[in-house]
């Protein structure tokens, strides 16, 4: 078996087994509770925080080591390394915060994310030893630096705007809102790094001025949904289409898949509806005939 390919398997079963092994432990903590997620669950803040952390920590792991594997495959083996380390540091967070959280932590846990560090420390370590090919150019121009300060401040306003001027609340805790549509449009006009960053620094700036105690839920659900539709920057309106709509999939999905653990299945369904039909549907209603019109416009964008 080759160095790559042992980098990319370790990075694999690694990041799948944080995800699982912490998905599980929120499972055993709410059955210790007395919940299951096909009810409604009440949760104290702090119990809600520490769920919805594990939660987090674990996708993000997942996501961390995909884009290893990603690398990996591109020759970039350095940034390959660096996003598996990454992952060994999401998943070494996950298994610390119980303990931040006073909760008692099972022996099959701790072995399980102990495997999974192992894992994707391999594979990080596996990957330096391979020759890398940099990756060309700047991460960030500084037209799009400006692109990204710019529409992240106009995303955060419209979500702050919306809420102190006609807020439509949400049953799990959130508000309504069609901001997103400056996330699919800068998407489309400026690629993958441009929406991800703008999806990810609006919101959670929106959020932190909000008081919204679940902020690092929003750097997954909109970091995916400003990112899947920018791999689709000056294509074809279909393609753009779909990658819209699996842009808002993934930004519900999130919600949704963080919800019913600490509300409850029946109120996460509602929520999720909400936000895929309505602020999803509506703001790629709006962006990309806005993006059209853009393109036919300046030149620039063509």
């Amino acid at each position: 078996m080759s160095r790559q390919l042992i980098s990319k398997v370790s990075s694999g079963i690694g990041g799948l087994l944080a995800g699982i092994v912490l998905i599980l432990e929120v499972f055993s903590v709410l059955s210790n509770m007395g919940f299951t997620i096909f009810e409604k669950i009440s949760l104290a803040d702090p119990q809600k925080i520490f769920l919805s952390l594990l939660i987090f920590f674990g996708l993000f792991s997942i996501i961390l080591e995909l884009t290893s594997i990603h690398f990996m495959r591109k020759g970039h083996t350095k940034a390959s390394s660096i996003s598996s380390f990454a992952g060994v540091i999401s998943a070494l967070l996950g298994l610390v915060t119980s303990n931040m959280f006073g909760f008692t932590q099972s022996s099959l846990f701790l072995i399980g994310m102990m495997l999974s560090m192992i894992f994707m420390g391999v594979s990080a370590i596996t990957a330096l030893t391979l020759p890398s090919t940099a990756i060309k150019g700047p991460l960030l121009t500084s037209v799009e630096v400006a692109v990204v300060a710019l529409f992240s401040a106009l995303y955060a306003v419209l979500i702050i705007l919306t809420f102190q001027i006609y807020p439509v609340p949400s049953p799990t805790g959130g508000f309504l809102h069609f901001g997103d549509f400056v996330v699919f449009l800068v998407a489309l006009l400026f690629g993958i790094k441009v929406g991800g960053l703008v999806g990810v620094v609006g919101a959670v700036v929106a959020d932190f001025y909000l008081a919204y105690p679940r902020w690092y839920v929003s750097i997954l659900a909109h970091g995916l949904e400003g990112a899947i539709p920018g791999l689709t920057k000056k294509k074809g309106f279909v393609l753009q289409l779909v990658a819209c709509i699996a842009g808002g999939f993934l930004m519900a999905a999130t919600y949704f898949f963080v919800n019913i653990f600490i509300k409850g299945y029946p109120v996460a369904v509602i929520s999720f509806v909400q936000d895929l039909f309505l602020q999803a549907g509506i703001s790629i209603a709006l962006g990309l005939p806005t993006v059209k019109i853009i393109e036919r416009t300046l030149p620039w964008f063509r």
